[in-house]
């Protein structure tokens, strides 16, 4: 029990520290400032990154697994602290891996040094003109859901933009359900019909519902999309 009491009281001092960092960011006029303020602070303490799991994201692998694609170009957008991006790379894709945070980045170098994968910083909502139209895989995990909503209609709206003829957007976030608890945010969890409209331009492959075991409590999705329309 005392373990529990211990973890939840982590967890909230967690959330209070993300808000606070959201707040300042805001009132300097750069929404997403608070990311690099977070990576910096964090010293190379990956416990001080909630979304750090230092291994593959499981519902990302499980999509992979679920339908064997012919390795191409891949982009990871917000790429964290880098291991999905690695799996990508281990599984054959040449890996574009990009964050808004300096200090995340020089972080993945020093973790992945003998790796192939490219890191870059960049903003996705400002991407390099170089990106566009140029990857066969783009995937995207708990970005859309940790961004204002101001700036997330315009990441959502450049993500159809990297990919290729026949590539392929994946996305991985929290699901806002009936079964949603209301508390302040990051993150915001995004609702289907929202999904849907943001990539209209493209089909749909497929879009699920998913429940993890070590978070029963919350609704997550794994949508993926394919642009075939010209």
């Amino acid at each position: 029990m005392n373990e529990e009491w211990a973890k939840r009281q982590e967890d909230e001092e967690m959330k209070l520290h993300l808000q606070s960092l959201l707040k300042n960011a805001e009132k300097d006029g750069d929404p997403l400032g608070w990311f690099e303020d977070l990576y910096e602070s964090a010293k190379g303490d990956s416990t001080q990154i909630p979304w750090a799991r230092m291994g593959v994201n499981p519902i990302l692998k499980e999509e992979l697994e679920r339908e064997s694609l012919q390795p191409g170009r891949a982009l990871m957008v917000g790429c964290g602290l880098g291991d999905d991006a690695i799996y990508l790379e281990k599984l054959g894709w040449d890996v574009v891996a990009f964050d808004v945070s300096p200090s995340c980045i020089s972080w993945c170098k020093n973790r992945f040094t003998t790796s192939s994968v490219i890191w870059e910083v960049a903003d996705v909502t400002q991407p390099p003109k170089e990106w566009l139209e140029e990857f066969d895989l783009v995937v995207e995990i708990h970005i859309l859901q940790a961004i204002q909503l101001e700036v997330r209609r315009d990441a959502a709206k450049v993500l159809p933009m990297f990919l290729k003829h026949n590539g392929r957007l994946i996305s991985i976030g929290r699901e806002l359900t009936e079964r949603t608890v209301n508390e302040a945010p990051p993150p915001w969890p995004l609702s289907r019909s929202w999904l849907m409209e943001q990539f209209s331009s493209l089909e749909k492959v497929i879009f699920k519902a998913i429940v993890l075991k070590d978070w029963p409590d919350i609704d997550r999705y794994v949508g993926v999309w394919k642009k075939s329309k010209n």
